[in-house]
């Protein structure tokens, strides 16, 4: 690998990385988002039941029928405040996989609609800022690098394979390379 691709190379993984670690790093703030969004949901599903229940919202229902929109809406009301519960009580460090796990997608689309992203400073945004480092260097080395690698050993396999019984030939044995003690194409001294 020449010195140019080398430095391609660290520039790749460089910049895999900062996306990651850039990507990443919202995670936090948008968990924060979405969990205001929902605040105002559960708040609002509150009012409403409130409403309903005093007869000011849907004044035209019958008793019976307000007991079944009552119920409905209550029932509604219990399954905001719970996701809001199970993500609230989640750990800062996992309240992202809380989302993933048991966010309400169409409330996390609005959310995502008037995100804005935050430079954050808390430890769980900074340790998501690590993580997502690490995991786009991984994947840049899966993606990128593994495959040139493998067709690297392929010829490397073929030269050996092609230097006959006594291997391939040693990097300063080749013309042209350094050898540590001689410098390139000289015989070595007695």
């Amino acid at each position: 690998m020449s010195w140019l691709t080398r430095r391609l190379d660290h520039l790749a993984s460089a910049a895999f990385g900062g996306a990651g670690g850039i990507t990443f790093s919202q995670a936090p703030a948008f968990t924060q988002a979405y969990l205001q969004r929902l605040g105002g949901h559960v708040d609002e599903a509150r009012r409403t039941v409130e409403q309903v229940t005093a007869g000011e919202l849907l004044p035209w229902l019958a008793p019976e029928g307000r007991a079944t929109a009552v119920a409905e809406l209550q029932l509604r009301l219990d399954e905001l405040a719970a996701l809001q519960q199970r993500i609230q009580d989640a750990p800062d460090l996992l309240r992202p996989l809380a989302l993933l796990r048991h966010g309400e997608w169409s409330i996390a689309e609005r959310a995502a609609g008037i995100f804005v992203p935050a430079i954050p400073l808390d430890i769980a945004s900074l340790t998501w800022t690590g993580l997502g480092i690490v995991f786009a260097v991984l994947l840049y080395e899966l993606l990128c690098r593994a495959p040139i690698g493998a067709v690297q050993w392929r010829k490397r396999r073929r030269e050996a394979a092609a230097g006959g019984a006594d291997g391939p030939a040693k990097p300063a044995d080749r013309p042209g390379r350094r050898s540590p003690t001689t410098g390139p194409d000289r015989p070595r001294k007695p």
